[in-house]
């Protein structure tokens, strides 16, 4: 009995131990965050407070406006200001469109998409869905009609219910869906699909199908603008990740709606005495109106509380770069959603959600994004140290990007850069194995892709979507530094190699003997299949003397009119254009850095007038 009781004692005395111990171990292990990143990275106030002037306007509500015209009237955005939007259109002639584009889009997924039983997806599976596009009423001169999303919804590319999965075992990943489509956002109407379940809509990002049930068509186009064409002070903005209308039994329609971040709401602000909305009073309530599709598919609208509480704005939010960390780091944690799946967004539409926020339209992804009149840095074969003087430099809020992905930057912190994004997929920093993340998270640059390649020698454009280049607006951009185009050159043309994975190169390294062979024979048209790339500086350096000599002689190796006819590599090199009247400040003996030599290659290749003849030879027809 008395070691019974002992043990009993000893387990209750372990128990109170590890009670103890809890609460210190769950604090520790709450959340699960990345490599570097700390829980106090998760306060938009501590990437705000390391910014100079983050409370600081950077466009005014007109600018924005001004800007979002800008970009509707660039070829390439796909913005579209749909109230400039003709009012009739060739209802055979889209048909005929419509078929042909979803047939090109059947065509690229056909092969290697599945359907929702994990089946293969037949062309038959497919020949379905493109005859559903087909209006079979649609006149010749159809009026444009005008809906407004009850719902979040979503575009999708053909009118059908069905997925379109890459992975029959991974239902989180539909590329039938395009982007979403927040509560009480605008879109034009054309098609109707031949079962009468979806419309062919058009958004001011992008167009595709969207289910008939989750929008309401207007009477008119007045009626339409009317319910969000509104002056800003007479909107209230969600800047929260989600938030919902109040809940009610008395008004079915308006309950518990769930509004997106980015929505934008009419406030009501006549509101009597003692009104009630439903069947209760509005106090610390917002009262807004809220679309309501009637039974026969009509526009009204009807009164909705949302809660003091909530994360909304009445008006579009200050843009500042502030304001631009609360928002994107609202989402933290929340899946990824391809194309606006799953309530969620994907990374570009992340990126335009947050900025919808204040009242901008971007594009719908980054290659669109980057068609807009905005200050923007191409970092395509940029080298390593290039891309960090780049970032070191650059605002809070502004779009990284490689191919497949985009990320808002954050900052620098103890050496390393920062983003926020919803991310598909890395390599695990635990296993090296590709793990599959789809979460909205903070990380640094240094997390790597399935190449091995980390995201920072990944980037290839740097975007400030809001930062328009409109009449009277200037920013200080970091700007490309003096080598970047011979590195550039070199790099694409795979004249001077970088040293790593990564394109670190070595840009205040002393040029190597086997930097500047490798060089000339890549000049000289030499198959560079068998050659070592993977050197560093070892080796004797080169000098400035060294390099135009060799250079020198390559060109009259290679018939460069006129070479042999100097006497001295500087002075044919001066004539020539491959050095300048400013490179003499280097002594003709010291060393140069692989820089520099980048920069005399890169002038050689592009001045090279043998070189430019065979082009010219190359793009000359054949004689008929």
């Amino acid at each position: 009995m008395f070691h019974r009781k002992k043990r009993i004692l000893s387990a209750l005395l372990a128990l109170a131990v590890l009670a103890g111990l809890a609460p210190a171990a769950l604090a520790a292990g709450e959340v699960t965050l990345m490599p570097g990143v700390t829980p106090e990275m998760s306060d938009a106030s501590y990437w705000a407070d390391r910014q100079p002037g983050a409370d600081q306007i950077i466009l005014t509500p007109e600018e924005i406006q001004a800007f979002n015209l800008d970009s509707a009237e660039r070829e390439g955005t796909m913005v579209m200001d749909l109230r400039s939007a003709g009012e009739t259109y060739n209802g055979p002639v889209y048909n005929r469109n419509l078929e042909k584009s979803a047939t090109a889009d059947a065509e690229h997924y056909f092969g290697w998409t599945y359907t929702g039983e994990g089946e293969e997806a037949t062309w038959e599976y497919f020949q379905a869905m493109i005859d559903n596009c087909l209006d079979p009423d649609a006149g010749a001169a159809e009026p444009v009609r005008y809906g407004i999303a009850v719902k979040r919804t979503l575009l999708r590319v053909f009118p059908s219910p069905d997925p379109l999965l890459d992975d029959p075992n991974d239902p989180d990943f539909d590329y039938q869906s395009l982007s979403a489509i927040r509560v009480n956002e605008p879109m034009l109407i054309y098609n109707t699909s031949a079962d009468g379940k979806y419309y062919q809509a058009r958004i001011s990002s992008c167009s595709g199908w969207v289910p008939a049930e989750d929008v309401a068509l207007c009477a008119d186009k007045d009626e339409w603008l009317a319910a969000w064409d509104l002056p800003s002070e007479n909107l209230l903005v969600v800047y929260g990740n989600k938030e919902y209308t109040d809940a009610s039994n008395s008004a079915p329609e308006t309950a518990r709606r769930m509004l997106s971040q980015g929505t934008a709401l009419e406030l009501v602000t006549d509101i009597e005495p003692d009104q009630l909305i439903g069947n209760r009073s509005p106090y610390h309530n917002y009262v807004v109106y809220l679309p309501v599709r009637r039974a026969d598919g009509t526009y009204e609208k009807q009164m909705a509380l949302i809660p003091e509480t909530a994360k909304v704005s009445v008006g579009y939010l200050p843009l500042t770069m502030r304001n631009i960390a609360m928002v994107a780091l609202e989402s933290l944690g929340d899946a990824y959603g391809w194309g606006g799946m799953l309530d969620v967004e994907d990374c570009s539409g992340m990126i335009r959600t947050i900025y919808r926020c204040f009242g901008l339209d971007i594009g719908r992804n980054g290659n669109w994004q980057s068609k807009m009149n905005i200050d923007q840095i191409d970092m395509t074969n940029m080298s390593l140290e290039e891309k960090k003087r780049i970032l070191d430099e650059l605002p809070l809020g502004a779009a990284l990007c490689f191919d497949g992905h985009e990320m808002m930057y954050l900052g620098k912190v103890d050496g390393e850069y920062y983003v926020v994004s919803t991310v598909s997929s890395i390599v695990s920093p635990n296993t090296g194995k590709i793990l599959r993340t789809r979460d909205v998270m903070i990380n640094d640059l240094q997390v790597k892709r399935g190449s091995g390649k980390t995201w920072l020698g990944a980037l290839n454009m740097a975007l400030m979507p809001c930062y328009a280049k409109l009449e009277g607006k200037s920013y200080a951009f970091p700007a490309l530094q003096w080598y970047h185009d011979g590195v550039a050159w070199c790099l694409a043309e795979g004249v001077l190699p970088a040293l790593d994975i990564n394109d670190t190169f070595g840009v205040g390294t002393p040029a190597s003997r086997a930097d500047l062979d490798y060089a000339l024979r890549a000049l000289a048209g030499e198959d560079m299949q068998e050659a070592d790339a993977a050197f560093g500086p070892d080796g004797s350096t080169v000098s400035l003397d060294e390099a135009l000599t060799a250079l020198w002689e390559l060109a009259v190796d290679q018939g460069w009119p006129g070479a042999a006819d100097f006497s001295f590599p500087y002075t044919w090199a001066l004539d020539a254009g491959v050095v300048t009247g400013d490179d003499w400040a280097l002594p003709i003996g010291d060393p140069i850095t692989r820089a520099g030599l980048a920069t005399y290659l890169a002038r050689y290749g592009q001045l090279c007038p043998v070189a430019q003849e065979a082009e010219d030879e190359q793009a000359e027809p054949a004689a008929a």
